[in-house]
């Protein structure tokens, strides 16, 4: 049986965009998953999209170096969904830090094996749950479905960068500042009236050791008020994560010269 190179050519590009993309998806970038798990899923879910997908190279005059540049255009397209795809994880990263700022738990910290970045208790937490609760409405199965539409979306070879993906970065990046901002407001002002009153407290009793008194009381009033906002929380991100989903076709238009 005669072996077609450029079946071979247009499999590698597309295990380039899979793997590319599960380095950053949600649950695949965790480094708790070997990187030989991630190559043999990458390898698996490519043979089975091959015959389904019906793909072939774009028209080029088949050089090594143009065969390069197009590997490399599946490299940003996989990377660019991905983290797409961790949108609103970002967004309960950015609130559980400054709620853990404001609370003093950013005191105790530790490395995070997946950043590299010092990550404190109250963020931790939350990004372990938002993957639980993200596992629990088929989030991966919704990635992975966009992934496979992608193809369809943004043939090979066809991904690009302009204006309107960069001015959507620029507006995403806002968006996910204000969303964490937005998810940490409740328990913020509950701490800022907290120091106040301990301010008062400070002025009507003087000799009191409002340091002492302080650090426990916030502590306990962020646990208290996180395990209570817990349901809002993640009602919050399953809902705008599936909005978030049926748009992504949208973001992949972006992607492609119109």
């Amino acid at each position: 049986m005669l072996i077609d190179i450029s079946q071979i050519e247009v499999f590698l590009l597309v295990f380039i965009r899979i793997s590319s993309a599960l380095v950053v998806l949600p649950v695949f970038e965790n480094k708790a998953f070997p990187t030989s798990v991630k190559v043999g899923f990458s390898i698996a879910l490519t043979l089975l999209l091959m015959p389904v997908l019906q793909l072939s190279l774009p028209h080029t005059s088949g050089t090594l170096v143009e065969y390069f540049l197009l590997a490399m255009r599946e490299v940003a397209c996989g990377i660019l969904m991905g983290f797409a795809g961790q949108f609103l994880f970002y967004a309960v990263e950015i609130a559980g830090q400054l709620i853990g700022f404001q609370s003093g738990l950013s005191i105790v910290s530790s490395i995070d094996p997946n950043t590299n970045a010092n990550s404190d208790v109250l963020t931790k937490a939350y990004r372990l749950l938002m993957l639980m609760l993200f596992l629990s409405f088929n989030g991966h199965h919704l990635m992975l479905q966009t992934l496979v539409d992608s193809f369809h979306i943004v043939p090979i070879g066809q991904f690009s960068i302009d204006g309107r993906i960069t001015e959507w970065a620029y507006h995403t990046g806002t968006l996910v500042m204000a969303k964490g901002v937005q998810l940490a407001a409740p328990l913020m002002i509950s701490l800022l009236l907290t120091d106040i009153g301990l301010g008062i407290l400070t002025r009507v009793a003087p000799t009191m050791n409002v340091f002492i008194l302080g650090f426990p009381l916030k502590i306990g009033l962020t646990m208290f008020l996180a395990s209570v906002s817990i349901g809002v929380v993640t009602n919050i991100f399953s809902v705008q994560y599936v909005e978030f989903m049926r748009s992504f076709p949208s973001i992949l238009r972006l992607m492609v010269h119109p």
